[in-house]
């Protein structure tokens, strides 16, 4: 694997990432207080630590004309030059993202880039400088309706 530089954002957590490390937690924590032995507590808490280390392996980094997107330590770089559109999403489809409230879609001038007509949607920390610093990159890229 490639190893990336450039800038580093942490996927954004919200209320919606803490209630699904909660639920999990609470899940994981049952067998804890059940007489079967102890793998059952040993599998849930390796569950636990899976999703926990599932939402801190999603960023992102901005390393000259590639934005890279890391999930789950497995990066994907897609070019800066091809991104079209950024603009606010609530969507709830699957992405690289930890917030559900937070998230901008990207949207790329080539569909060919995600194999899709889907766009990116991601949940970058300091969305405002993730986004100067794309745009810095590619000043065609169009952001409506952005804060």
């Amino acid at each position: 694997m490639k190893k990336f530089e450039g800038t580093r954002y942490n996927s954004k957590w919200d209320i919606s990432t803490w209630l699904i490390i909660a639920i999990v937690a609470a899940g994981c924590a049952i067998p804890c207080f059940l007489d079967d032995g102890i793998w059952p507590t040993i599998i849930s808490l390796a569950m636990l630590v899976f999703v926990i280390a599932a939402f801190l392996g999603t960023y992102y980094r901005i390393d000259g004309n590639k934005l890279i997107v890391y999930q789950f330590f497995i990066s994907q770089a897609y070019p800066i030059d091809k991104i079209r559109e950024i603009k606010p999403t609530k969507s709830v489809l699957s992405a690289p993202a930890a917030s559900i409230s937070y998230r901008i879609a990207i949207t790329f001038t080539d569909k060919k880039i995600l194999k899709s007509s889907a766009p990116l949607i991601i949940s970058p920390v300091r969305q405002p400088q993730f986004i100067q610093e794309l745009i810095s990159t590619n000043p065609n890229i169009k952001t409506d309706n952005l804060k």
